[in-house]
């Protein structure tokens, strides 16, 4: 098969488009700032190093995790599993800000760094901000894991073409 050279600039619809065929994992990344629990549906999640142990996420910069995230430097990770859908679907919500997020969920404090973290999922990170950078809407943040676990569920939830799937859809 070979690719059509685009006759014209790409669009940001185009693009979400064509990235949509790439299935990934969801996860829930928060953080507490100021005594407030912030929270946000994420699936551009991946590890980057195992020595030392980093992962990365992108965090758009008009959500309502940006900022407090950026000044508290620490922050956990959820991975969903198949039955978490509701949670995927609450975190991507917008126009949050200053609320607690997690008020309505099951969690738990992280360990080391405080963050919070849904307690169904299928495994936990926390992690402290070892860079960030300028990724165009978003910042490119990679944390340093610090503390993990492991459920001993093992059916993920994923996000393919605009919609949330298990391994069984």
């Amino acid at each position: 098969m070979t690719a059509a050279v685009p006759s014209s600039p790409l669009s940001a619809s185009e693009f979400r488009h064509a990235v949509g065929r790439f299935a990934t994992g969801v996860t829930v990344v928060g953080t507490v700032d100021d005594d407030v629990r912030y929270g946000m549906t994420v699936n551009s999640f991946t590890s980057v190093s195992l020595d030392p142990l980093l992962v990365l996420f992108c965090c758009e910069r008009d959500s309502s995790l940006h900022e407090p995230i950026l000044r508290s430097a620490v922050w956990g990770v959820s991975v969903l599993g198949a039955e978490q859908q509701e949670d995927a679907a609450w975190f991507a919500k917008r126009g949050l800000a200053g609320e607690d997020q997690f008020a309505d969920r099951e969690t738990t404090r992280g360990a080391v760094t405080g963050s919070p973290l849904l307690t169904h999922a299928l495994a936990w990170f926390e992690c402290r901000t070892w860079a960030s950078y300028d990724g165009g809407d978003h910042t490119i943040l990679v944390g340093e894991v610090v503390d993990l676990a492991v459920a001993d569920e093992d059916r993920p939830l994923l996000y393919f073409r605009s919609q949330y799937k298990t391994t069984a859809d």
